[in-house]
């Protein structure tokens, strides 16, 4: 997939904070006019701020190896799961991606559910492979290192499958956009578990609320339940049900419900 000019810029400036337009433009094969254009769109959406002649990169998801990302705020993914696991219901198809804190209630399943799973998560294949009574599905696909996944080479073809639920995690999330990678390389294969599923549910921690990332995986608008944990900013939150979704906020150290917005009102 060609990726388009400022996400090529994102990714340039991960590894560059700081960056001049000419630099920009001969790294890109484009005018410095086509730069200054691209970031100027890049500042408007709070990517980048422009400075004379130069880039600068603002907060944003940054890449993080997976065994990094499972140790980061593990009592309140823990919490999230403790909510999302009580959505599954026996013999029905889900859709699990390969995010942290799916792979948190992916442990916690019970071993005698019975339950067909279609995942790009290898450690979530690997966990499941001690229950007999899961079906799992590992749609073919190169491995990406960091995350100990399976980025699908055929995104499309996954259409021919259909799942209950579709569990997807995200880097950020942002209102009214949604959620967000930091590459286009990982949108493809969340999209596709997300597009054969009847009921869309993301789980997010704090941290990634009002964090900057360019490539949109989901839409809010195509989501049905967000669950999240007490520490997500309180504005944002209620900014986000303000669009219908139904969203569950979880105390992270009782694991209950403290917030339940528009319960069961997104069919």
């Amino acid at each position: 997939m060609q990726k388009d000019r400022p996400a090529q810029i994102i990714e340039i400036m991960q590894t560059r904070n700081i960056i001049s337009i000419k630099e920009l433009s001969n790294l890109l094969n484009c005018t410095e006019m086509t730069v200054r254009r691209n970031l100027d769109k890049l500042q408007e959406m709070n990517f980048i701020k422009r400075e004379h002649g130069y880039a600068v990169l603002l907060k944003n998801a940054e890449e993080t190896d997976y065994y990094v990302q499972i140790e980061e705020n593990k009592k309140e993914k823990e919490a999230i799961a403790s909510i999302a696991l009580q959505y599954l219901v026996p013999f029905e198809s889900i859709c699990l991606d390969s995010g942290t804190t799916i792979q948190q209630m992916v442990s916690m399943i019970p071993p005698n559910m019975p339950l067909s799973v279609i995942t790009s998560s290898l450690t979530a294949a690997m966990t499941l492979s001690n229950n007999s009574n899961v079906q799992v599905l590992l749609p073919a696909g190169f491995l990406n290192h960091a995350n100990r996944s399976i980025l699908f080479v055929e995104p499309e073809r996954i259409a021919k499958y259909k799942a209950d639920i579709a569990f997807i995690s995200c880097r950020a999330f942002r209102v009214p956009g949604g959620a967000f990678e930091h590459t286009q390389t990982l949108t493809a294969t969340k999209k596709a578990l997300a597009s054969i599923a009847t009921k869309r549910i993301l789980l997010l921690d704090y941290s990634k609320w009002d964090v900057n990332s360019l490539c949109n995986s989901i839409s809010l608008e195509n989501l049905h339940t967000i669950i999240t944990d007490d520490k997500a900013p309180a504005e944002s939150v209620k900014k986000a049900a303000e669009f219908g979704t139904e969203i569950i906020v979880v105390d992270s150290d009782s694991k209950s419900i403290v917030e339940h917005y528009n319960a069961a009102e997104k069919k």
